[in-house]
C-alpha cells in the first residue's frame, strides 16, 4: 500500500489501550517524537510502549499538553475534557488515530458508522468483498485499528472503517468512496450534552464522501446539504435496496435479488444490514454477483447480536447482548414480532447510560408476552409495562422465571436495551453467560 509521507509535528497521545498503542507504534515507524498521557496508574499496553520507547509515558498534565503542536486523542477520551478543550482553545491541534489514517491513505473506504448493526455491516463488507474477488482490509472500532491497516501491502484492495461517534469527533479529513449512517437512536447520553450533539458527532461522516449510503426509514441519516451522490436501503418500495418483509424478499430497483428466508441471519432488522451492504459495494464499485449474493446468504453474523442460542422444549432462545441501547432492543422486538407475534419474553436491563427508555414502551405493549428485568436501570424499564413486568436480581433468575413463564412456540430475547458496566465487564460476558445458562436448561 502506497503511504502519504506524515507531516512532522511534536505529538501527544491522550489515552493508551489498544488505540494508543497504535499510534505509537504508527509515530515510532515514521520516527516521530511523541509522548503517551494516561490518566491511569496501570495503563493497558505500558509493556509495549515501553519497547518502543522506555520514556514515552508521562504523568497526566493539563498545563504541559499546551507546549505540543498535536494531541492524538482516543475515543474514549472526549474533547470536551476540560484539559483537551484548554488545549484546543490554546490553539492545539486536535485529532484522532482515524485522522492520522485519513492523511496517510491512498486505498478506497468504505466507511460505517450507525447507533446499532455496524459491526455485523463492517464484517459482512469485508465478506462480500472478499466473495467478489477483492481484498478486504477492515478495522477501526471493530478488530484492527485502522493505523495498522497501513502496513498491509495490497493494490486491490479496500478499506473498511466502522467508526464510532467518538472517533469521528476527532476526524476531518477522511473520504470514503461509500459511507452510511445505519440508524440513529439515543445512546451514550453520559457523553454528549444532548441528542443533537450525538447525531452532529455521526454525521461528520458524511463530510468528504462521494457517496452516501441512508436509510429510507430514518431522517437523521439522510444529510440536507451534501453534493454526494445518494443510494437508500429500507422497507419502504421507494428505496433503491428495499426489504420487502411481506412478500419476504430483499429486491434492488424492483428486481430480485434474493429471498428472505435464504439468509442465515436472524430478523428483519438484519435483512436491512444486508440490503445496506449490498448499497454500499455497489457505490464503490463491485458488481453484486451470484457469488457475492451466495455470500451474503451464508453470513452468520457476529456473536451476541440476535443470535440463537438453542431451542428448548420448542422455545427458542436468542442471545442480543449486544444491544446496549433502546433503538437496537426496539429493532430486535419488532424484527421478531413477525414471527412470534406476542410469544417474546423479553429479559432487559443494565445501565442506560442516561437514555430515555421510554420509547420500549409501543413495542413492549404490542408484542410482549411477558418482561423480564434486572440491573440499574430494570425498574424504568419495568414501569413501562407494569401488567406484564417482573424484576429479578440477576441474569439467572432472569432465566429461571423466562423458563417458567414459555410455553412451546414462545421466544425468550435478551435484548438489555442498557449497558452492562453495573454487572458485567461488558456485553460479551453478559452474552456469554446468558448463552451457558441456556445451554444448562
Amino acid at each position: 500500500m502506497q503511504i502519504n509521507a506524515l507531516e512532522q509535528k511534536n505529538r501527544l497521545i491522550l489515552g493508551l489501550g489498544e488505540t494508543g498503542l497504535s499510534v505509537a507504534r504508527y509515530l515510532s515507524k515514521n520516527n516521530q517524537p511523541f509522548k503517551v498521557m494516561d490518566t491511569r496508574q496501570q495503563a493497558p499496553g505500558s509493556d509495549e510502549l515501553a519497547m518502543l520507547d522506555a520514556e514515552a509515558l508521562i504523568p497526566w498534565s493539563g498545563e504541559q499538553m499546551l507546549g505540543y503542536d498535536q494531541l492524538v486523542v482516543s475515543p474514549g477520551i472526549a474533547v470536551t475534557q476540560p484539559d483537551v478543550a484548554k488545549a484546543q482553545d490554546y490553539g492545539v491541534d486536535i485529532a484522532g488515530d482515524i485522522e492520522l489514517f485519513a492523511q496517510a491513505n491512498q486505498l478506497p473506504v468504505i466507511a460505517i458508522t450507525g447507533s446499532n448493526g455496524k459491526s455485523t455491516v463492517t464484517e459482512l463488507v469485508g465478506v462480500l468483498l472478499e466473495a467478489s474477488g477483492l481484498k478486504a482490509l477492515v478495522g477501526g472500532n471493530i478488530g484492527v485499528p485502522a493505523l495498522d491497516l497501513l502496513t498491509e501491502s495490497s493494490d486491490e484492495a479496500v478499506v473498511v472503517l466502522e467508526l464510532s461517534s467518538f472517533q469521528l469527533e476527532t476526524t476531518y479529513s477522511l473520504k470514503p468512496a461509500a459511507a452510511t449512517i445505519l440508524n440513529i437512536s439515543e445512546d451514550h447520553l453520559d457523553r454528549y450534552m444532548d441528542y443533537k450533539a450525538y447525531v452532529e458527532a455521526k454525521q461528520r461522516i458524511f463530510e468528504h464522501a462521494e457517496t452516501i449510503i441512508e436509510n429510507s426509514e430514518d431522517e437523521l441519516t439522510q444529510p440536507s446539504n451534501t453534493s454526494a451522490k445518494r443510494l437508500s436501503f429500507g422497507f419502504s418500495a421507494s428505496s433503491d435496496w428495499q426489504v420487502d418483509s411481506k412478500a419476504g424478499e430483499l429486491r434492488r430497483g424492483g428486481q430480485l435479488v434474493l429471498k428472505l428466508n435464504e439468509l442465515t441471519l436472524q430478523g428483519a432488522h438484519n435483512a436491512l444490514n444486508v440490503a445496506a451492504a449490498f448499497a454500499l459495494l455497489e457505490a464503490t464499485g463491485v458488481v453484486i454477483n451470484e457469488a457475492v449474493i451466495n455470500s451474503a446468504k451464508k453470513y452468520s453474523g457476529m456473536p451476541h447480536r440476535s443470535q440463537l442460542v438453542a431451542v428448548k422444549n420448542e422455545v427458542a432462545y436468542i442471545n442480543d447482548s449486544k444491544a446496549t441501547n433502546v433503538g437496537a432492543t426496539v429493532a430486535a422486538i419488532n424484527s421478531f414480532a413477525p414471527e412470534y407475534g406476542q410469544k417474546i419474553i423479553l429479559i432487559a436491563g443494565g445501565d442506560a447510560k442516561g437514555a430515555d427508555l421510554s420509547s420500549l414502551k409501543v413495542s413492549i405493549e404490542e408484542h410482549a408476552k411477558k418482561v423480564i428485568c434486572f440491573g440499574k436501570d430494570g425498574a424504568t424499564i419495568a414501569a413501562l409495562g407494569k401488567d406484564k413486568s417482573l424484576m429479578v436480581s440477576g441474569l439467572e433468575e432472569a432465566v429461571e422465571q423466562a423458563v417458567a413463564s414459555s410455553e412451546a412456540g414462545d421466544c425468550v430475547l435478551l435484548s438489555p436495551a442498557c449497558a452492562s458496566w453495573d454487572m458485567f465487564k461488558n456485553y460479551i460476558e453478559r452474552g456469554e453467560q446468558f448463552e451457558q445458562l441456556v445451554e444448562a436448561l
